[in-house]
Parts: C-alpha cells; sequence; structure tokens
C-alpha cells in the first residue's frame, strides 16, 4: 500500500421529494457508513437534498438551499465527525437565481460549488438558471484534485477532457439517469474515463419520483475504463480502494521502447476547431 492508494464511494441512494431535511438526516447513516468502510469521499446523486421532478419552478424553489446556508453547515460537521469529504447535489437558490448544483463539503465547510451549464428539458432543469462564468469545477480534495460534472454533461466530452488536462485525478458525476439512459450507464462513462484516464465516480438513484424511473447503475470505473465496480439496481453504498497514481500516468505502454501511446502528449490543440 502506498499513500496514493484511497478508499472512495458512491451512494445509490432515493431521496424524499421536496424534503430537505428527510434527506439530511438520511445523509448522516450513509456518511457513517462510508466512513467504516475507510472511504475518504462519498458522492451522493444529483438533486440528492431536494429531489428532480418538479412541475413548475416555484416547487423547485420551494425546495432550493443557500449553499451559504445552514444545511452545508451541517453536512460540514457531519464530515468532520465521520472524517470524511462528501459531494451532494441540490437546487441551490442564489438571489433571485436558482441553479442545479453540487457541492464538495469537508470538515471545514463547503469546498466548493459546481453548477450546471447544460440543461435538458426534464425535470428540475426546466426550471433552473444557466451559471454565468466559464471556470472548471476542479477542486483539491484529501483523495486529491476531483472535477465535478452533473448527470446530462457526460454528452459533451469537452468537460471532462479540459478538467483532465487541468490535472483531474477523479470526476464526480451525480446524476438522475433515468432508464432511457441506460447508453450514458453502459458505455458513456467507460470512454469518458478511458480517454482521459480518469477515475469517474458515477452516483445515481435507483427508486421512483413522479413519472420517472432511475436507471441505477451507480459506478466507478479506472483510468483505462474498468469497471471497478457497479451497483445495477442495489440500493446502498458502492466502493473501491484505488490507486490515484493511475490517473496521472496518461501513458500506455505495451512494450517499452516499442509500443507506447501518450494521448495527452500527442495532441495537437492547433490543428483543433472548437467553439
Amino acid at each position: 500500500m502506498t499513500d496514493t492508494i484511497v478508499t472512495v464511494a458512491v451512494a445509490q441512494v432515493p431521496s424524499k421529494f421536496g424534503d430537505v431535511r428527510a434527506n439530511l438526516d438520511a445523509m448522516d447513516g450513509h456518511m457513517r457508513e462510508a466512513a467504516a468502510a475507510s472511504a475518504r469521499l462519498l458522492v451522493f446523486p444529483e438533486c440528492h437534498l431536494s429531489g428532480y421532478m418538479f412541475d413548475d419552478r416555484a416547487g423547485a424553489l420551494g425546495a432550493a438551499i443557500s449553499a451559504e446556508g445552514d444545511e452545508m453547515r451541517e453536512i460540514a460537521a457531519r464530515c468532520a465527525e465521520h472524517g470524511i469529504e462528501v459531494i451532494v447535489g441540490f437546487l441551490e437558490a442564489s438571489g433571485d437565481k436558482l441553479y442545479n448544483s453540487a457541492a464538495v463539503v469537508g470538515a471545514n465547510g463547503v469546498i466548493g460549488i459546481h453548477r450546471k451549464r447544460h440543461l435538458p428539458f426534464l425535470g428540475a432543469d426546466r426550471f433552473v438558471d444557466e451559471p454565468p462564468g466559464t471556470e472548471l469545477s476542479l477542486f483539491e480534495t484529501g483523495v486529491g484534485k476531483v472535477g465535478v460534472a452533473i448527470c446530462y454533461e457526460i454528452r459533451f466530452p469537452e468537460i471532462m477532457r479540459s478538467l483532465a488536462l487541468e490535472g483531474a485525478d477523479f470526476i464526480a458525476l451525480p446524476t438522475n439517469w433515468p432508464v432511457q439512459s441506460a447508453i450514458l450507464a453502459e458505455q458513456f462513462t467507460r470512454v469518458r474515463a478511458a480517454e482521459n484516464f480518469i477515475y469517474l465516480l458515477v452516483s445515481n438513484r435507483a427508486d421512483e419520483e413522479g413519472d420517472a424511473t432511475f436507471l441505477g447503475q451507480s459506478q466507478i470505473i479506472d483510468p483505462l475504463g474498468a469497471v471497478v465496480g457497479n451497483s445495477g439496481r442495489t440500493q446502498g453504498l458502492l466502493t473501491a480502494s484505488v490507486d490515484v497514481a493511475r490517473a496521472r500516468n496518461k501513458t500506455i505502454v505495451v512494450k517499452a521502447g516499442e509500443f507506447e501511446v501518450s494521448p495527452f502528449k500527442d495532441r495537437r490543440p492547433a490543428t483543433y476547431r472548437v467553439s
């Protein structure tokens, strides 16, 4: 064992629609369980604190919280108690704006916030605002550099490539994938991890809300695209010990000096036309 080997976890757990208090209370048990398994980072699903299948903006606002409010302070206190960091999805109220956000939280408070920029016409995303700015959501944590994207954003390869180029070891993907999104769980996850040489931590739901049936298939994918673990339809936590050093090696050596590929070193950005 080396100090680059860490245990991480993803939660495939239900959310009580519109009930932030109940979802906060449930988080404590999941955090305690993850800590008992020596996990240092635990990822929860998209909109875990609020629920997702809202029919209007007013309903979504009713379940929204501030990134600087008592709820985040409570999560931070539990992080301190359990010796763990978490990434949790929530609907964020900020002034007169409403965002689909994920908070990275540790013992000292909120480390960072990712606000979903790519918004499908589905659930709460029909009513949230597109956030300003263009900064990457990449944060220093106890397990390494963690990038954050949310759900539908896996369809935009530029996001994960940008995070990887900036040094992400992990990318956390809180999701609310319904059963119609099976291709994302079964194919996109492996490709995004492998093309960027990062660990991908996917947290989804396997319950129902409104007329949506969530897919499950929370998973941990390694930097070569191999599935370390997949929850299928099982509720609960998925944990794995991983070697962060693998995400920092961007070269595949089949036979040293004869058969080596370095997709990051061999990039030719001047020839690309992306806008």
